[in-house]
């Protein structure tokens, strides 16, 4: 496998509940929805090709993922109890493992609201969403045009508000495109 062979967002979220109980991490359903959002958009960004092929849809939370948003529903608004198989991380090729390391070790330690904030605030979700059309889907194509413009102007207006500017900006996430 490499980074062209799409897993499914389940797969990626049961491995981000895996590292989550290894590092004592907490992750709601909320939360989940964006850490997965996000995980499309910054591979589609360096890759190209989407991590999975699951849909995203624009809801008022943010963009979400219906399938895994009904999958862990029952969570409410508590982080979500996962008991691991061990075996998350063979469905992922060393590319897409290094790639999701490298997420995972940036998108973590947001907040489940900070992470919904950021999606308000950028066009992908805000085009789709405040047209009235919710519910639809948000395309790759929307993404791959929107994000790349978040490595030559690191931190967009409105977020974070300047008060909660970190010393380092956001983005870019890797530095430069993985590839």
């Amino acid at each position: 496998m490499d980074v062209n062979s799409m897993v499914s967002a389940h797969d990626v979220a049961k491995l981000f509940l895996s590292w989550a109980n290894r590092d004592g991490d907490l992750i709601t359903n909320l939360k989940m929805q964006k850490l997965l959002y996000y995980a499309q958009v910054w591979h589609l960004v360096n890759f190209k090709v989407p991590l999975f092929s699951d849909k995203i849809e624009a809801w008022e939370s943010g963009p979400a993922i219906p399938n895994i948003y009904h999958y862990f529903k029952d969570c409410g608004h508590s982080p979500i109890n996962y008991e691991e198989i061990g075996n998350e991380e063979d469905v992922f090729s060393s590319d897409q493992l290094e790639y999701l390391h490298l997420f995972y070790d940036k998108f973590i330690g947001f907040s489940a609201h900070e992470l919904v904030n950021m999606s308000h605030n950028e066009l992908p979700w805000k085009d789709v969403f405040e047209k009235g059309e919710k519910f639809k889907i948000i395309s790759h194509k929307s993404m791959k045009e929107f994000y790349p413009k978040l490595l030559e102007k690191p931190i967009y207006p409105g977020w974070p508000p300047a008060e909660q500017q970190p010393h380092e900006p956001v983005w870019p996430l890797f530095g430069s495109p993985l590839n």
